[in-house]
């Protein structure tokens, strides 16, 4: 036992003076052990089953491989959507159609100074949504949200952030990707009813941070907010997010969000029109991707398209539905509305009608999402629309 404390010890001295010497253009990586050494040395990101993420520089990532342990570095993905200031609100009276968005503010106050174009969205009306989804809980996983907008904070009952060193409070959404997804899904007019609605306005949001105000989204933040919200009781997980290579800690978060009973969406990309184009995790067939259309339900070039055979039958890389993702207004991070496009956009279309429809479990509302989708673009289950188009009866 004394051979072992000293052996201990020795190690930690060595590891200490290796990595204070050490160059400092670290990347992110997760490092496949459970010793308590590496993780004081290194420092914990996220912890894993038999795993951590952390930041490891060149000398330090050369020691821990010398010492035989498996290390992978960590997948970057982004949010698939283009956040701009393109308004179609109108705020107060003399600031005409188009405010600027420093004009355009409801700066967390109880009285509304700005309106949405439509407050129901022509994808809501697509989809036949703007009611239902009581009951049910959806995670959004993305930049955070602004929680004080009075179309949304009535259904926020939690609010976390994942980009930190493990889950932190706190949710601020400083990109506004995530507000305006967060409004696709459960938007509920605000309390005056005067403002816009969501898909299931009756549902509750969980808004996990797992991007960074630029819109960059680490895989082990992700994943950490995969787990947290299957642990805490979504029954949905929606993320607006993918890239092109599929992250390990990822996959293995949605194998226990899907063992948990949780329905998981992700948005296809919008890396089209080639075919095989789908980001991950929405290529990850345990996921429901969704590719994006416009309102007369034609697909555009840039949406992500699938391998899919034809058969009905949902295999990897393979998008399961198309949804509205063509100038789509929503709620902004400033207390009003943007239009914006994107298949992250079309992703919380599909999200709300889980929520709308939900049938008590993952696996039921899945199939009834299919069952009720029409056929659009393409004859059949085909690689931009999948199922097609879902739509509440």
């Amino acid at each position: 036992m004394r051979k072992l404390i000293l052996s201990l010890i020795i190690t930690t001295i060595f590891l200490a003076s290796v990595v204070s010497a050490a160059p400092t253009n670290s990347n992110r990586y997760y490092v496949f052990s459970d010793n308590p050494i590496f993780k004081v040395m290194f420092g914990v990101h996220h912890e894993f089953p038999k795993a951590f993420s952390t930041e490891l520089n060149p000398t330090q990532l050369g020691i821990v491989k010398g010492l035989g342990i498996k290390v992978e570095k960590v997948s970057v993905y982004h949010v698939i959507g283009k956040p701009t200031c393109n308004y179609n609100g109108v705020c107060e009276p003399e600031l005409g159609e188009n405010p600027s968005c420093s004009d355009c503010k409801n700066g967390g106050t109880t009285e509304r100074t700005c309106y949405p174009k439509n407050q129901k969205p022509w994808g809501i009306i697509k989809v036949n949504g703007g009611s239902g989804g009581a009951g049910v809980r959806v995670a959004v996983l993305d930049t955070g949200v602004y929680k004080d907008h009075l179309d949304l904070k009535a259904n926020i009952v939690d609010c976390k952030d994942a980009t930190k060193r493990g889950i932190k409070n706190g949710c601020a959404d400083g990109n506004g990707h995530g507000t305006h997804v967060s409004g696709t899904i459960l938007a509920n007019g605000g309390s005056d009813g005067k403002g816009i609605y969501g898909v299931a306005p009756e549902a509750k949001l969980m808004a996990i941070k797992v991007c960074g105000n630029s819109g960059i989204c680490w895989g082990d933040d992700i994943a950490a907010g995969i787990k947290y919200a299957s642990d805490n009781g979504a029954n949905i997980i929606s993320m607006s997010l993918g890239g092109d290579t599929p992250d390990s800690q990822i996959l293995s978060a949605i194998d226990y969000a899907v063992s948990k009973g949780v329905l998981v969406v992700a948005a296809a990309g919008n890396d089209g029109p080639a075919e095989g184009s789908i980001d991950y995790p929405g290529a990850y067939y345990k996921v429901i991707a969704v590719g994006a259309i416009d309102s007369s339900e034609n697909v555009p070039d840039w949406s992500s398209r699938g391998t899919n055979d034809g058969d009905y039958i949902v295999e990897e890389k393979e998008v399961e539905f198309g949804a509205p993702g063509v100038s789509v207004e929503s709620t902004w991070n400033d207390g009003c509305y943007n239009t914006i496009s994107g298949t992250s956009m079309a992703t919380p279309h599909v999200s709300g009608l889980a929520a709308k429809l939900w049938q008590g479990n993952a696996e039921d509302t899945r199939s009834y999402l299919q069952s009720i989708a029409k056929d659009i673009w393409e004859t059949g289950d085909d690689p931009a629309t999948g199922f097609g188009l879902p739509i509440a009866p």
